[in-house]
């Protein structure tokens, strides 16, 4: 069994079935399993989990995963980024014509702590309430090991570009 039909069997697509007889998100699932057996030096993907379910998701993170190496960049747009947030690194944040973040996800963490407080402090640069507080996102002076959180990294970056450009863009 070839790679192509190895990726459309773990994603259980029917290869008897023409591609205009499968559902999109079947057809998704095989031009993913296509774009992955090419095997290029640079894939280019928009927003490859829309109209994928919870098990295809998990299955095409995996592929993902087996697919990256030294010799391949995938380059991913997306809004979904739960959806791929263990595979992304660098993180970069475009908004318009401007690049707000383009760093990894250790230098990241080394300059911002992401965490649940009861209330916001005057250091946070962006919050958002949630069950338990609010979801904050401050400058991280305190040497803090924190898990990055990607949608509240993004809304931080809109909302302090200025901060963002200074901390993280060099120019």
């Amino acid at each position: 069994m070839g790679l192509f039909e190895s990726y459309l069997e773990r994603f259980s697509i029917d290869t008897k079935k023409k591609m205009k007889q499968q559902s999109h998100g079947q057809q998704k699932k095989s031009i993913i399993a296509f774009a992955l057996t090419c095997n290029t030096p640079l894939l280019l993907m928009d927003e490859p989990t829309n109209g994928l379910d919870i098990p295809s998701k998990s299955i095409f993170r995996q592929l993902i995963a087996e697919a990256i190496d030294e010799s391949t960049t995938i380059v991913i747009s997306t809004h979904q980024v739960r959806d791929l947030e263990n595979l992304i690194d660098p993180i970069i944040i475009l908004e318009f014509n401007q690049i707000l973040l383009n760093n990894t996800v250790a230098e990241i963490s080394e300059k911002l702590k992401f965490t649940v407080e009861a209330e916001p402090s005057s250091s946070v640069l962006y919050s958002e309430r949630a069950l338990g507080g609010f979801l904050c996102v401050a400058p991280n002076t305190d040497a803090t090991d924190s898990k990055l959180n990607i949608e509240i990294l993004f809304n931080a970056a809109i909302s302090n570009k200025d901060f963002f450009k200074q901390t993280f863009i060099k120019e």
